[in-house]
C-alpha cells in the first residue's frame, strides 16, 4: 500500500479529507522526530500498533568480501536511529 492508498483508506473511514489526513500524519511524524531528537530516552506511542524510540548504534568496521573492492575496509560511525517496536497485540493479525 503506498501513501496515496493509505490516505484514501483513512479518509474513507473518517470524515476527514485526504489533505487533512496527510497533514495529520505529517504532523505526527514531525512530533515523533522532534521528541526523540530532544530526548533520546523518550518513547512515542502509535496507539494500537507500537512505539518509536531511539537506539544507539556503535561504530562498525569490516572488510569488503566480494567484487572489485574486495579487501577494502569500511567504517560506519556510531549514530542514533529511530526504531519501531510493534506491540504484542498488533503482532497477531
Amino acid at each position: 500500500m503506498n501513501k496515496t492508498d493509505v490516505l484514501k483508506k483513512i479518509a474513507e473511514t473518517t470524515e476527514l479529507s485526504q489533505k487533512n489526513v496527510d497533514d495529520v500524519l505529517a504532523a505526527y511524524a514531525n512530533v515523533v522526530k522532534e521528541t526523540l531528537a530532544s530526548d533520546k530516552d523518550e518513547k512515542v506511542t502509535l496507539p494500537g500498533l507500537g512505539a518509536f524510540s531511539v537506539k544507539h548504534v556503535g561504530e562498525r568496521k569490516g572488510i569488503v568480501q566480494l567484487g572489485d573492492k574486495k579487501g577494502t575496509t569500511w567504517t560506519t560511525p556510531e549514530h542514533d536511529e529511530i526504531r519501531f517496536k510493534v506491540s504484542s497485540n498488533a503482532k497477531e493479525i
